[in-house]
């Protein structure tokens, strides 16, 4: 089984609602914090067409954009 990935940001409620669900049903996960690796944002807009959203869930081969439909935008 491939490890969940979570790109966040510090300043997104969606990215922080995504983790809190996730810890909550007990997923295992490796959060990417995009503030404080900026660089990190060129493997989120392979996923997203070139745009800068957070945050974004990898699971395998599933990508999750946004939290429920809603992320922020940078």
């Amino acid at each position: 089984m491939s490890k969940v990935l979570v790109y966040s940001t510090i300043d997104c409620g969606y990215s922080t609602k995504l983790m809190e669900e996730l810890d909550s049903s007990g997923i295992d996960y490796e959060k990417i914090n995009l503030s404080l690796y900026p660089k990190r944002w060129d493997e989120v807009t392979i996923h997203t067409d070139g745009q800068k959203i957070s945050p974004v869930m990898i699971n395998g081969d599933d990508v999750t954009i946004g939290y429920n439909g809603l992320g922020c935008v940078y």
